[in-house]
């Protein structure tokens, strides 16, 4: 098998003629969302991937095996060692090559993403268009439960810090120093709408570029990288920027950073926590 491209994508196309490949690990990593008032709560969506997945997906449950439950947030990364061994008995190990996808939002597969990447992992990549293309181009879909994949030798973690805390940014907030990317919809950028816990509006000196706003509506791929250069240029993230992407609890922004490194950019983490633990001290302001 080749390894994922440099892009971190990899086009149906390409995901059609590897499904038999045995290092292949495909996955999908939805969870559904039920929004609450003044908070939001995701569960997994294995009851989805059994109505209908990719031939030969498995289901990870990204909020009970590949998060911290203990913390009170809705996801919080586990620590690296931890979180190899999750990865291990979902079948990833040094030698595997991982393809993700969601059946909604990219943020789920780009938070598994993100997680892999974060061990130092290097052979993931996310399918363009996810379930939905998949479906729309008329390819097979399979249903029922699905075995987990046979457990793996543990990948040996190599911390990247592709993750920024609350004192960094906090010392942000207060300094600069960083770009704080606010990855939510332009009605919570603005206060318009309600973020967890019920505070309004973004963390200050934020700029706003909505994951959403990454993806080509008609067909739900991304859109073409030298459209997403130029709108991450026009708010003045140049490549050399240090970049601190956050949205409601950490999955929409891992979309933000998963676009900023496919286009080439080095410094860019995610704020694990995001407004999940921002806004539970009133203390810390918000810009309404």
């Amino acid at each position: 098998m080749t390894e994922p491209g440099p892009s971190l994508l990899v086009s149906t196309e390409w995901l059609a003629q590897h499904l038999a490949d045995p290092a292949l690990r495909l996955f999908d990593a939805t969870a559904g969302a039920a929004v609450a008032p003044g908070a939001a709560e995701a569960e997994p969506a294995y009851a989805v991937f059994e109505t209908a997945h990719i031939p030969g997906a498995r289901y990870l449950d990204l909020k009970n095996d590949f998060s911290d439950t203990s913390t009170g947030l809705d996801f919080t990364r586990l620590p690296p060692e931890a979180a190899a061994a999750a990865f291990a008995k979902a079948g990833v190990g040094p030698e595997a090559t991982v393809v993700v996808y969601s059946t909604s939002t990219y943020g789920w597969a780009t938070r598994m993403w993100w997680l892999l990447n974060d061990l130092g992992f290097r052979r993931v990549a996310v399918l363009d268009g996810g379930l939905a293309k998949w479906v729309a181009e008329g390819r097979p879909i399979a249903s029922g439960p699905q075995a987990a994949y046979p457990a793996a030798t543990a990948l040996v973690p190599a911390a990247q810090h592709l993750f920024a805390d609350l004192p960094e940014v906090s010392a942000v907030a207060a300094d600069g120093g960083a770009i704080l990317v606010n990855a939510l919809s332009p009605d919570h950028f603005s206060g318009a709408v309600a973020g967890p816990h019920g505070r309004r509006g973004p963390i200050p000196g934020s700029i706003s570029l909505p994951a959403g706003s990454l993806v080509t509506a008609s067909d739900n791929s991304l859109k073409p990288l030298e459209v997403l250069k130029a709108e991450f240029a026009a708010r003045g993230i140049s490549p050399d920027a240090d970049v601190i992407a956050y949205c409601g609890s950490g999955i929409a922004a891992t979309l933000d950073g998963f676009v900023l490194k496919a286009l080439g950019h080095d410094k860019v983490r995610v704020y694990d926590g995001s407004l999940s633990e921002w806004s539970k001290d009133p203390q810390r302001p918000l810009e309404a």
